[in-house]
């Protein structure tokens, strides 16, 4: 049974979710039957048909399009928790759309929250059920997978101390093989790496996990090795994988290629990003029309100057755009800048100044209750710009930038981030670089979403803000 389910896991989790998003349906029905008296759809003819065909459609097309069900024998329950958010918010936004075009005002609200978290408990449940049940076969010696490595030193080491930590992992290494034993590694050396066709031969493992450097002169022995005799590799990249997120193989005619990426977005997170940002921000663009109004009129009428502040920013890839703001300041106040950067009170090469001179009335308003940014979400709508990400520098601060903060333009800037919510000018110019970092080497689509709830009690309580 434990074989069964670990050959078929993928089908099996892709129809548990269908069934899932069946069940949930009608098991959230019953419940709001249940607690309220009444049937939700009963002031509207036909509703509940055409509530369950939408919500089908819209979380089979999410399960369909999301279709990540990784193995269990070296992911956690978090990589589940995950699948299940990211399918759910997926679904969200597919059946929002559909309402909106089919404008459907009769769908009730409350069954469609209750739907939501019904199926993001049921859907984790059935993972973390079937999560256990494999452990427990695991635990009891059933359905292992048996491993060979290739190497030694402290890649190996770190290994099996994973492995024998990680009994969920059903895996048992049953030897390795190294020009010299090593006194510290407590399995069975096999010999050398010359006679690794004979141990594959002899041992019929599973897999092999090559715990060589790139520039050992065994390296390519092994992997000839183990291509010629069908043998699954693994290889452990050591301290170079401190900072990858993502890799991906690329193979052309004479040349293979991994590349490597320090940013973990994916191009399907990135495509729901961008989804959400045109979805948000176009809605936001029309909300705030006449709030839009207000503080143009008020700007004008200050001083008759301009209404809006565009100044090149510094984006995606060292990109560069046009960035746009309400103006804060008096008119000509770039020109004044260098005579007040000894006032300075940031770090680094930001300037920032609390009591800056050329911040006119209303510009003092808008600063700290962070109006004067609204009109990036034109930026957020155009894609120069994301809802998330770290602030865009200028040019003449990216000049000044040490190696490691240039990461900060591997992703796109975004209208708050970390730094927004943290403390904002409060923060000295070093700390507000590695919650940037830290923003970008832990990205998920949920980070993104609490970022976003938070920033709104930030800019209410206006904490940093100057």
């Amino acid at each position: 049974m434990a074989t069964y389910l670990a050959r078929y896991s993928k089908t099996m989790g892709f129809l548990m979710d269908i069934l899932t998003m069946v069940a949930g349906f009608f098991l959230t029905y019953d419940i709001l039957k249940q607690f309220t008296g009444r049937n939700v759809f009963a002031h509207q003819q036909g509703a509940l048909l055409e509530t369950e065909a939408l919500c089908f459609v819209s979380w089979a097309l999410a399960i369909v399009l999301y279709m990540e069900y990784p193995s269990r024998r070296r992911s956690g329950a978090v990589r589940d928790f995950h699948s299940v958010i990211s399918i759910n918010l997926i679904a969200v936004l597919l059946f929002s759309a559909t309402i909106f075009f089919v404008k459907g005002i009769w769908i009730s609200r409350l069954f469609i929250l209750l739907y939501v978290f019904m199926q993001v408990l049921l859907m984790f449940l059935n993972r973390y059920g079937v999560r256990l049940v494999l452990y427990l076969f695991r635990r009891a010696g059933w359905n292992t997978r048996t491993r060979l490595i290739v190497g030694t030193g402290d890649s190996a080491r770190a290994y099996l101390e994973e492995v024998e930590n990680n009994r969920r992992f059903g895996l048992r290494v049953i030897g390795y093989v190294a020009d010299e034993p090593e006194a510290e590694i407590p399995i069975s050396h096999l010999g050398s790496i010359e006679n690794l066709d004979r141990q594959l031969t002899r041992h019929n493992p599973d897999g092999v996990v090559i715990a060589l450097s790139v520039t050992h002169p065994g390296m390519e022995q092994a992997v000839k090795v183990c291509e010629s005799a069908g043998v699954p590799m693994e290889l452990l990249l050591d301290g170079l994988s401190s900072q990858i997120a993502t890799s991906e193989v690329h193979h052309g005619n004479r040349v293979s290629i991994l590349s490597l990426s320090v940013t973990p977005h994916t191009p399907f997170a990135l495509l729901v990003k961008r989804v959400t940002d045109i979805i948000l921000s176009a809605t936001a663009l029309a909300l705030l029309c006449p709030l839009f109004l207000c503080i143009a009129l008020a700007i004008k009428l200050e001083d008759g100057g301009p209404v809006l502040f565009v100044q090149e920013r510094v984006g995606l890839r060292n990109g560069r755009f046009r960035m746009y703001k309400f103006r804060s300041m008096c008119v000509g106040a770039e020109k004044m800048r260098d005579s007040l950067l000894h006032l300075n009170e940031m770090s680094g090469p930001v300037f920032k100044l609390t009591n800056d001179p050329r911040v006119t009335k209303v510009g003092s308003f808008i600063r700290k209750t962070s109006l004067d940014e609204l009109p990036q979400l034109w930026n957020v709508l155009a894609g120069s710009m994301s809802l998330v990400g770290p602030r865009p520098p200028l040019p003449t601060e990216v000049a000044q930038y040490d190696q490691s903060y240039r990461r900060r333009l591997s992703v796109k800037p975004g209208l708050t981030c970390l730094w927004q919510v943290a403390g904002r000018n409060d923060i000295d110019f070093d700390r507000w670089m590695e919650l940037d970092l830290a923003y970008i080497d832990n990205w998920s689509y949920l980070e993104d979403l609490k970022i976003i709830f938070r920033t709104i009690p930030a800019v209410l309580k206006r904490h940093g803000a100057r």
